[in-house]
């Protein structure tokens, strides 16, 4: 599947914000090719995308656990904050060495992570991200997915779905409280920055809670990595299905549909619809037979739409259903992804073999970037791979560093010229 659209950066030019943005955002900070340093003997997504995670190991991060409420269903999220050390030597843990001190400090970004599917705090791209911002001071969050990890679903039946939004908000809301609070005990002008950053299905969450909330937006900016914006493209993405989805599937189904949540399922579902969940092989076919069935979403499709930062705008762009002429002519709207209010940039690659680069939602990404008020950021990398991006002869030399610092760079960029 050849794109029909260019890799690049784009961004609204007639908004002052975006360009000031892009002015504080260093070219070599979003650049990846072989020339500035991208792996050049992996030739394809798959190869970007397999070979970092069976190299990357990163060390075990040390998290203190907070939990806040849902107030809308009483569900309890798990917060894993990892603060910066109080000496730079002690980033490094030894068994020589004391414990080491956390501290705060509240002149530099804090970052609110959301994990990909089946993952966690432990997730090793998301323990590269922690390791590299608080070695610079920051302190980052992971928001865990409600039932993720070694958390339980401890009120009702609401168990984890990619549509729903409430949860991300919650948790910025509170932290964005405990930085307006801190600036004011500080008698500081303005608090410090606070910028999500989702990888895959987080990424996805993200876009469409940044996208949905609008004005009411508790970030201050936001990134999503390798996560589409209307995953009804997916539909028609074979490959991906039968390639890359049966290894998610598998660990999904086995260690958190039936390994943890058997018995909420059982309880909803008919045993035809447990019988046919327990033989899927692909997270679209898995979605339609646990979270289509089991949260009563009219298909897969309202599903996708639900969940996407795109899903309302119809008729889907590339043709996607046979039964009309889908077009940007067609498409009335930009729909809830017009309402953006805040600095919002997705990182993709083109030659993602997991999720497709159609789900970037649109043939003519500069119009995107144009849409509402401008604040939609689109760097597209013409290579990368799922989660990828390896750079280097040895990519296990440099781990994750291509994306994560794309991500920081940005936040950064955003800091800068709204201070201005």
């Amino acid at each position: 599947d050849i794109p029909t659209i260019e890799d690049g950066l784009y961004f609204s030019s007639s908004s002052d914000l975006a360009s000031s943005i892009v002015s504080h955002w260093p070219e070599s900070s979003r650049t990846y090719t072989v020339g500035s340093g991208a792996t050049p003997y992996l030739v394809n997504g798959d190869q970007r995308t397999g070979v970092p995670f069976l190299i990357h190991k990163i060390e075990e991060q040390e998290y203190v656990r907070a939990w806040v409420t849902n107030p809308y269903d009483g569900e309890v999220l798990a917060l894993d904050i990892a603060f910066p050390y109080s000496r730079p030597e002690d980033v490094e843990v030894g068994e020589s060495k004391e414990k080491p001190k956390y501290v705060h400090d509240s002149d530099k970004p804090v970052y609110l992570i959301l994990h990909g599917l089946n993952g966690g705090s432990h997730e090793e791209y998301v323990k590269d991200f922690v390791k590299r911002r608080r070695s610079e001071g920051s302190t980052v969050v992971v928001l865990i997915a409600r039932g993720m990890m070694d958390t339980y679903i401890t009120n009702g039946w609401n168990v984890f779905h990619g549509a729903r939004t409430g949860d991300v908000d919650i948790a910025a809301r509170a932290l964005k409280r405990g930085l307006d609070s801190l600036a004011k005990a500080k008698q500081k002008p303005q608090r410090q920055i606070l910028g999500g950053v989702g990888y895959s299905m987080g990424a996805i969450i993200l876009s469409n809670y940044v996208a949905r909330s609008g004005k009411n937006c508790a970030l201050d900016a936001a990134v999503a990595v390798s996560g589409g914006l209307d995953m009804r493209q997916q539909l028609n993405f074979r490959r991906s299905m039968r390639l890359w989805q049966p290894m998610l599937t598998f660990g999904l189904r086995e260690d958190i549909l039936i390994g943890k949540y058997a018995r909420h399922y059982k309880h909803r579902l008919t045993s035809g619809q447990f019988l046919k969940m327990l033989r899927v092989t692909s997270i679209s076919h898995l979605d339609v037979e646990a979270i289509v069935n089991y949260n009563s979403f009219e298909n897969l499709v309202h599903y996708y739409s639900e969940m996407s930062a795109m899903g309302d705008r119809y008729p889907p762009e590339f043709n996607l259903f046979d039964d009309d002429e889908s077009s940007a002519q067609n498409a009335t709207s930009w729909g809830r992804i017009a309402n953006v209010s805040i600095p919002f940039a997705v990182i993709q690659a083109l030659d993602d073999p997991l999720v497709g680069w159609r789900t970037v939602g649109t043939n003519d990404p500069q119009a995107l970037a144009d849409s509402g008020s401008g604040n939609v950021f689109l760097l597209l990398t013409k290579a990368g791979g799922h989660v990828g991006w390896p750079l280097g002869a040895n990519p296990k030399k440099y781990g994750w560093k291509w994306m994560n610092d794309a991500a920081q760079s940005f936040i950064f960029a955003v800091d800068k010229a709204t201070r201005e």
